[in-house]
């Protein structure tokens, strides 16, 4: 069901896999970081975009299994590299401006 949902959206937004992970990671971000307050919470909003991406190549991975197909753990890495890449540097930008 959850490969069902990732590949309609695939299939909705003309968007390839990687492109979805990253602006999947970055919506996550931003809606979390509006919703729980940005400078307050921002690493808070970071993490859940980290639960997130974990989350989903979880999933995957048990997919897969269930398919009897051994998960991919590059393709993984890579999906949560893509999914936290910029939120990771939106925070760190943001703690550096704070700091200063």
């Amino acid at each position: 069901m959850w490969g069902l949902l990732k590949d309609t959206m695939q299939e909705t937004t003309g968007l390839t896999r990687d492109a979805l992970h990253i602006h999947i990671g970055l919506l996550i971000m931003v809606g979390a970081a509006w919703f729980l307050g940005f400078s307050r919470w921002l690493i808070l909003a970071w993490l859940l975009v980290v639960a997130a991406a974990v989350g989903n190549e979880l999933l995957d991975a048990r997919a897969a299994l269930l398919r009897d197909v051994r998960p991919d753990i590059s393709d993984a890495v890579t999906d949560i590299f893509n999914t936290v890449i910029w939120p990771t540097v939106f925070l760190v930008a943001a703690k550096l401006r704070k700091w200063r």
